[in-house]
């Protein structure tokens, strides 16, 4: 594909791990799963079309050896204990890592896959807003993405497998940051949170050293980081919504291309209108919500699923309501994209 596409190549020891285009960068994650990077584009449109394309280009490439492309969000037929990593050095020290914080990290490189969607903010008020607005709505963004049928051939009987997962990884680098709906959250409480995390290991010229359980407060008590070092640590940590300079999502699965569309405008309507922050605002300090409320959400829909309480209402009028919100706010030419969240919902 980087032949067919000129494309340059991303290396690592001496084996290709990825290709960089104009309008995308391909990677390898941990088992294989393929993850393309589209750039920042104008409209939802230009995401299908870029989308659409690699996806053309990548099939015409799996057919002759009789793969095909599936997006899931959990392995549907592999042991992932059957699954090798690529050889990333990166990813050999976290999966040694996770071996001591859980026993989901296992099945998380190896057994999963999701959708993130980066949002801007352009002032750190605007990224309080976003940020918190992003969490309220958390529970529904998954259950609205819910993509994991089966899991290693087994069907599943629940909801948001990926959840399950995700929570049995790291519980001190993963779901939700600490205090996120205090009125006055910002940069330094998001800081505080990335420094009380050991950073697991550091790039060196030589290599990447471990650092132990000493954390990024602890390493840098004494000293600034340099911008590769910043890149880094804040990758080392997972929430469901990362803040780098921009707001990255990491909540939905894996999911065909019109769900994924359908995905990046509701985000678009509800985030990047003020009657979508608001109505999550009003929401959150209305029912004085804390982390353990986002929690008990989703334990909920885990169980249930659109037949679940979610905040204390039925989660097909929250979900309703965020839709019509998100169409309300979209450009004419982008509110079909919303079709099949109301098929969902409304017709069960």
């Amino acid at each position: 594909m980087a032949h067919y596409l000129n494309a340059t190549v991303l290396m690592e020891e001496d084996l290709l791990l990825g290709f960089l285009t104009e309008d995308f960068t391909v990677t390898l994650e941990p088992a294989g799963q393929i993850e393309i990077s589209i750039v920042p584009t104008e409209s939802i449109a230009c995401i299908a079309d870029i989308y659409a394309d690699f996806c053309r280009i990548l099939q015409k490439e799996l057919s002759p050896h009789n793969y095909d492309l599936m997006t899931v969000g959990c392995q549907p037929v592999s042991c992932v204990d059957n699954l090798p990593l690529i050889p990333k050095m990166r990813y050999r020290l976290l999966d040694e890592h996770f071996a001591k914080t859980g026993d989901g990290g296992r099945e998380m490189m190896r057994g999963t896959a999701s959708l993130q969607v980066s949002v801007d903010y352009f002032s750190e008020d605007d990224f309080r807003r976003k940020i918190q607005a992003a969490y309220y709505y958390s529970p529904i963004f998954k259950i609205l993405t819910d993509n994991s049928p089966t899991f290693e051939g087994k069907l599943l009987t629940g909801f948001l497998k990926r959840t399950d997962i995700w929570r049995r990884v790291d519980k001190v680098r993963v779901g939700i940051v600490p205090r996120i709906f205090k009125p006055d959250f910002n940069f330094g409480d998001y800081a505080v949170f990335i420094g009380s995390i050991p950073p697991i290991f550091l790039p060196t010229k030589a290599g990447y050293r471990f650092t132990g359980d000493k954390t990024t407060a602890e390493l840098y008590a004494d000293k600034m980081q340099d911008e590769k070092e910043i890149e880094h640590i804040l990758s080392m940590a997972f929430p469901e919504v990362r803040l780098k300079t921009y707001l990255e999502l990491r909540m939905a699965d894996s999911v065909p291309m019109n769900l994924m569309l359908a995905y990046c405008a509701l985000l678009k309507g509800l985030l990047y209108s003020e009657e979508g922050v608001v109505f999550a605002e009003d929401n959150i300090r209305q029912s004085k919500l804390m982390e353990d409320d986002i929690l008990a959400a989703e334990d909920n829909l885990m169980a249930k699923g659109f037949e679940a309480e979610v905040y204390g209402q039925p989660v097909r009028r929250i979900a309703a309501n965020m839709i019509n919100i998100a169409e309300g706010n979209l450009p004419h030419e982008e509110r079909n994209y919303l079709q099949i969240f109301n098929e969902m919902i409304f017709r069960r």
